[in-house]
């Protein structure tokens, strides 16, 4: 695995359990 893919990897991941904190406690955004 590429340093490129592992990272598109990382983001992806913080970007779905950044949504899925957005849905679950929307008062905080």
């Amino acid at each position: 695995m590429t340093a490129e893919n592992l990272a598109g990897l990382v983001l992806a991941a913080l970007l779905i359990v950044f949504l899925i904190a957005a849905l679950l406690f929307p008062e905080r955004f």
